[in-house]
């Protein structure tokens, strides 16, 4: 099991090396999300967010920040590189204590695997995954899905 107290040095970046991150903390979990912004903003069916402490992110390089105001009137801002352009992660003024960490974006991200889906109302037919936890829209409280990822055993491939 994830040991959440734990130091962890789990690095990422983007495609030029422009921006680069440390993660040190445990991931809260990992899931797909299938709204329409993220299927535009990856140009596939679902982009993947693993939510991390905002402690236990660090970030060197200067990313540019794209606002957006969700349904719910919070404001979400998904960084990018100014020179590739990959996006790296993601904050969102519902949840200012984390960092939703793109794990495609990874060093290593063969572990990876979503426990958790949202936005389900709006994936396309063929690209539902089979997963714990599955919302039709966001969810409200993340303890199952924190519990899901840590009795999984996904992150102890890194870890």
């Amino acid at each position: 099991m994830a040991e959440p107290d734990r130091t962890y040095a789990i690095t990422g970046g983007c495609r030029c090396g422009g921006i680069r991150y440390t993660v040190t903390t445990a991931p809260l979990f990992v899931m797909a999300c299938h709204c329409t912004d993220c299927q535009q903003q990856t140009s596939s069916a679902f982009s993947l967010g693993m939510p991390v402490e905002k402690d236990g992110f660090s970030l060197t390089g200067e990313p540019v920040a794209h606002p957006k105001t969700a349904d719910s009137g919070n404001e979400s801002r998904a960084y990018r590189c100014p020179t590739c352009a990959v996006w790296t992660h993601t904050m969102t003024d519902g949840s200012p204590d984390l960092v939703i960490v793109r794990p495609s974006t990874l060093d290593d991200a063969r572990w990876v695997r979503p426990v958790a889906q949202i936005f389900v109302r709006s994936a396309l037919p063929w690209a539902t995954l089979a997963v714990p936890h599955s919302y039709d829209e966001e969810f409200d409280d993340p303890s199952g899905i924190v519990e899901t990822f840590r009795a999984s055993g996904i992150f102890e491939r890194v870890a």
